[in-house]
C-alpha cells in the first residue's frame, strides 16, 4: 500500500484501487512528451502543459467542453494534462479519450496513480505519459510503476513537492520531475518553495514547474529556476485563450 496519507487522499487511492482496466484497442500513434519539451525549450519557446480539469480539492470549479477547450490551446501548448481522477477532479476517462481523438500533441494522464490497471488504462485510452506522485508511493512502487508505465511505451512524470523528495528521484535517475507548489496534504501553493526545489535539481533533468502559475512572471520567475514546462491549469480553464499571452512572449 501507499504511504500514510491525508484523508481525501487515502479515499481517493482506496477508490482507484477498485477501477478495473478499461480494455479498448489503443487508436493513436505514441508521441512523446519529454523530445517535445526539449525541442519547446531549445528553441525559446514556452513550454506550456495546458490542463483539463473540471474541479480540484482545492475548491475550483468549471463547466467547459474538452474538445472546445484542445482546439484553443493545441497550437500553442507543448502538451495536453488530462484529470481523470473521479471523486475529486470530477474527471473521467471519457474527457481524455475524447481530447486523444482530437489532438496529435502528447498527452499526460494525470491521476492518483496507485495501480498497473491505470497505467495499462492510460495507453489503451491514448495517454502518452502518465503522472507519478512521489509523496504517495514508496521508493519501491515508484520504481514498479515507472517500470510498468515503460512496458507500454508511456513516459513518465514523477512529481515531488519538498527537497528530501527531489533528492530521492535525482539519485533513481527519473528523467522528467514535475515539482509541484501545491502540498497535496495541505492544498496550500508556495511558488518560492517551488523555486527552491527547482533550483536544486540538476539542469539534466526535463523540470516541470506544477500548480499555482496564472502570469507571464510567475513563469519568467520559475524558468529562472531551472524549469523547461509549465503546467497550467486553473488560468486556463478559466480563459483557454490566455495561452497566447503565456506562450508568445520571449523570455531567453
Amino acid at each position: 500500500m501507499p504511504k500514510i496519507v491525508s484523508p481525501w487522499l487515502k479515499e481517493v487511492i482506496e477508490h482507484n484501487l477498485s477501477r478495473p482496466v478499461l480494455r479498448i484497442s489503443r487508436f493513436r500513434d505514441i508521441y512523446s512528451l519529454g523530445e517535445r519539451i526539449e525541442k519547446f525549450y531549445s528553441t525559446g519557446k514556452v513550454a506550456v502543459i495546458a490542463e483539463y480539469k473540471l474541479s480540484s480539492p482545492s475548491g475550483f470549479r468549471v463547466d467547459r467542453d474538452a474538445v472546445e477547450y484542445v482546439k484553443i490551446v493545441e497550437k500553442h501548448a507543448v502538451g495536453i494534462s488530462v484529470l481523470t481522477e473521479e471523486l475529486y477532479f470530477k474527471g473521467s476517462y471519457r474527457d481524455l479519450i475524447k481530447i486523444a481523438a482530437c489532438t496529435n500533441i502528447p498527452i499526460l494522464m494525470k491521476d492518483i496513480i496507485i495501480s498497473r490497471n491505470q497505467i495499462e488504462t492510460a495507453y489503451n485510452i491514448g495517454a502518452d505519459a502518465v503522472l507519478l506522485i512521489a509523496s504517495i508511493l514508496t521508493d519501491k512502487e515508484l520504481e514498479q510503476l515507472y517500470e510498468d508505465a515503460k512496458s507500454f511505451g508511456l513516459e513518465a512524470v514523477v512529481e515531488i513537492h519538498s527537497l528530501d523528495e527531489a533528492e530521492d528521484v535525482i539519485n533513481m535517475g527519473y528523467l522528467m520531475i514535475g515539482v509541484n507548489a501545491r502540498n497535496l496534504n495541505t492544498l496550500k501553493i508556495s511558488l518560492e518553495h517551488a523555486y527552491t526545489v527547482l533550483s536544486f535539481i540538476p539542469n539534466k533533468f526535463i523540470k516541470i514547474a506544477e500548480s499555482g502559475i496564472r502570469s507571464v512572471e510567475d513563469v519568467k520567475y520559475l524558468r529562472n529556476a531551472g524549469a523547461k514546462a509549465f503546467l497550467i491549469g486553473t488560468e486556463l480553464m478559466l480563459n483557454p485563450n490566455r495561452i497566447y499571452q503565456l506562450t508568445e512572449a520571449s523570455y531567453l
